[in-house]
């Protein structure tokens, strides 16, 4: 390509060459393009076969521009097999092409890309109340100077280690602005010499946007990944999140996602509590996507707040650290009744029709221990709703000890959490719904 733009100018500019690349297995594909115009109507659709010797292979379109081409941004999609492969845009302006019309830089390659990503990142430890980490995460700088991250990577912590590309370290105390639902969090830090991404152009970016992200391995090394934008949804009360086709790690959540120019997409999170399916049954898990940069937004004016103050204001949610103390728990329907056997059969959907749920959890001793435990069921704000008495436990090692608390299943429809508590620590989680 000796001349790549995405401005092209009626009637000096007679076509348009549109040109992929993909990896597929070797055999023969079936590549297709659609054109849409700037009011979203079809323009055209052609498609050809390409039988790809290696598994990287590359097709173009010629797209004729004739005097009377609607002005305005037009939208490529292309596909493979008939799954979604890309799409590009670009537009058509009706006026006299410049003189000296700027030369549109290539986009970097996928080492530069790396390079800056790694450069711009940031690993956050999230410690708890003695210095101890409880969890590993991701975060980015942005061009003005805020460190971004998902707000999972650091809820539940009393205090935060961040470290910065050079090896330099730093424990910040406060946040500059935050929304949990959206999975969202500014970092009151001063970056620096660090690198900085830019925001991509608002409502920008659409399913079949070729995508990058930087994973984590446990020691905190990156790798590059790449993949695509799949899919697109807007929760009521958490907000839009973006599917990608691909994985990441847990120590990878907060960082950025990046499009072919290096500017940044979103960020890797998104939690929502959903259903997953197992072979006995269903549960629920806090399964995370992408979260749209576009989100992300704070008021100029605004004060930093500390790290306590999002304690006090039930922001963050307690971190299980006690799970070593139980060996199984479950939610099931009905309620235990002496001298007589009960069900266990795990389920996390109600209806207040249902009355009451149950929680039963088994203690064990790897350890000889005692302590108390008691249930706790909160709202998916973290306001507590009910709370079962404290009952005693004592465990000799290797003995188990068996446990349940009945409550009342509240009438509002939601989304709701039980913890179990041995002492004042979180042992065991599960969260249900209520519906209609």
């Amino acid at each position: 390509m000796t001349d790549p733009r995405t401005t092209f100018f009626v009637p000096e500019d007679r076509q348009v060459i549109v040109y992929f690349e993909w990896e597929a297995p070797r055999g023969t594909h079936h590549c297709e393009g659609t054109l849409r115009g700037p009011n979203g109507q079809l323009s055209v659709m052609s498609s050809f076969d390409y039988p790809a010797t290696q598994t990287r292979f590359g097709g173009f379109w010629t797209i004729p521009l004739l005097e009377n081409t609607t002005a305005g941004v037009w939208i490529f999609d292309s596909r493979v097999d008939g799954e979604s492969a890309g799409t590009l845009r670009f537009e058509i302006v009706s006026a006299k092409r410049p003189a000296e019309l700027p030369k549109e830089a290539a986009p970097p390659t996928a080492a530069e890309l790396y390079g800056r990503a790694v450069a711009a990142s940031v690993l956050i430890e999230k410690l708890d109340d003695k210095g101890h980490t409880l969890d590993t995460a991701s975060g980015f700088f942005l061009e003005d100077g805020v460190l971004v991250t998902a707000f999972r990577a650091i809820d539940g912590a009393h205090t935060l280690r961040i470290r910065l590309s050079d090896g330099s370290r730093l424990q910040p105390d406060a946040v500059v602005a935050w929304n949990r639902r959206q999975d969202w969090v500014l970092l009151n830090v001063a970056p620096g010499k660090s690198a900085k991404f830019r925001r991509v152009r608002d409502k920008s970016v659409t399913v079949g946007d070729h995508c990058y992200w930087l994973d984590a391995k446990a020691d905190g090394a990156r790798v590059i990944s790449d993949g695509q934008i799949v899919g697109k949804e807007s929760h009521e009360g958490w907000g839009e999140r973006l599917s990608i086709s691909g994985l990441f790690s847990s120590t990878a959540t907060g960082g950025p996602v990046l499009n072919d120019h290096g500017e940044v997409m979103g960020l890797l999170g998104g939690a929502i509590p959903e259903t997953r399916r197992y072979a006995g049954g269903e549960t629920f898990t806090m399964t995370g996507s992408v979260v749209p940069i576009d989100l992300v937004q704070a008021d100029p004016n605004a004060t930093s707040t500390p790290l306590q103050s999002l304690w006090a204001t039930n922001q963050f949610t307690a971190p299980v650290t006690r799970g070593r103390n139980i060996s199984f728990g479950m939610i099931t329907q009905g309620k235990p009744q002496k001298g007589k056997a009960f069900p266990k059969e795990m389920k996390v959907d109600f209806t207040p029709r249902d009355g009451s749920a149950t929680v039963v959890v088994a203690f064990q001793g790897i350890e000889a221990w005692k302590s108390t435990a008691q249930l706790r069921i909160y709202d998916v704000d973290n306001h507590l709703l009910n709370q079962g008495e404290p009952v005693k436990i004592s465990l000799r090692s290797g003995e188990t000890q068996e446990r349940a608390w009945n409550f009342s299943l509240v009438p509002k429809q939601g989304i709701y959490r039980a913890d179990v508590l041995v002492g004042e620590e979180v042992a065991w989680r599960e969260y249900f719904r209520i519906s209609e």
